[in-house]
């Protein structure tokens, strides 16, 4: 079998499959759909569909993905399936790290690409409805990308930027670090066909909220859902985990819980059932 991860693969997924006589099987991370806002880009929307008309099956990493493969890219259900992303286990050497808080202080984080996809406007928007009921919470933005200046004038337009921090791009180890050091996790994104960072952050023990179009609230429980554009809901969530030390410690403990029974095996063990399927086995 030829497997083909997102659009960049697929030119080259269909010249195996045609050389080799093999079948072909695309799993899709994301739609240019999702990391648009619907403002599509017809090359790529082209070589998108192009692989799944010559795919044998379809791989979405939740079914949020797979309803726009089926609508958006007029695939039949029946060649398209479900297969959702897990987490790997933390190391010791990540286990290990002592977080370093703030006395007296809470902090509520986003991580990741500061793009219109990710939606950090409904962040800072929520943070300052956040601080005009309370002063003792911080908010960190930690990423980059091409809306981190807007993001940056927003706060201070806000009047919020003695409470608002942008530490910039991180990896590996200070991913975690600032997840430890983090009260509250946040993803509003607009449309994400899986996200990864939550399950990480609940690794962590952060409680979290996420946005309801985003392809991991699919299959997780306990963590707060709202809606991407419901910045009330948002701001009320985060007073509410701030402040409820039973609530926090509600989603510190069955977040992690949760989210370690999210494997990879599992996931593998799904996909060979897609593999044999294919095959015809």
């Amino acid at each position: 079998i030829i497997h083909s991860h997102d659009w960049l693969t697929y030119p080259a997924g269909i010249h195996a499959k045609q050389v080799s006589g093999k079948k072909l099987v695309i799993h899709v991370h994301a739609t240019d759909f999702d990391r648009s806002r619907g403002n599509v880009n017809p090359t790529v929307y082209a070589i998108e569909k192009n692989g799944m008309d010559n795919a044998d099956h379809i791989l979405c990493v939740s079914e949020l993905t797979r309803q726009t493969v089926i609508t958006k890219y007029h695939q039949h259900p029946d060649k398209v399936s479900t297969l959702h992303n897990a987490v790997t286990p933390l190391s010791q050497e990540i286990l290990d790290i002592v977080p370093k808080k703030i006395p007296g202080e809470k902090v509520v984080t986003f991580l990741g690409r500061i793009t219109m996809q990710k939606g950090p406007e409904y962040f800072v928007e929520a943070a300052s409805m956040v601080l005009k009921r309370t002063k003792n919470i911080r908010f960190c933005m930690a990423g980059s990308g091409d809306m981190m200046n807007d993001m940056i004038r927003l706060a201070a337009a806000r009047g919020i930027s003695d409470r608002f921090h942008f530490p910039g791009f991180m990896r590996g180890r200070q991913v975690y670090e600032c997840l430890k050091a983090s009260d509250v996790y946040i993803m509003p994104s607009v449309s994400e066909p899986f996200g990864i960072s939550p399950l990480e952050a609940m690794q962590c023990d952060v409680p979290t909220i996420i946005s309801k179009q985003s392809g991991c609230a699919e299959i997780l429980d306990k963590c707060i859902k709202t809606d991407y554009w419901d910045i009330h809901a948002m701001a009320d969530a985060i007073y509410s985990i701030c402040n409820n030390e039973s609530l926090y410690e509600y989603l510190k403990v069955e977040g992690r819980n949760e989210v370690n029974q999210i494997t990879w095996e599992n996931v593998a063990l799904k996909l060979r059932k897609v593999y044999e399927k294919v095959m015809g086995w």
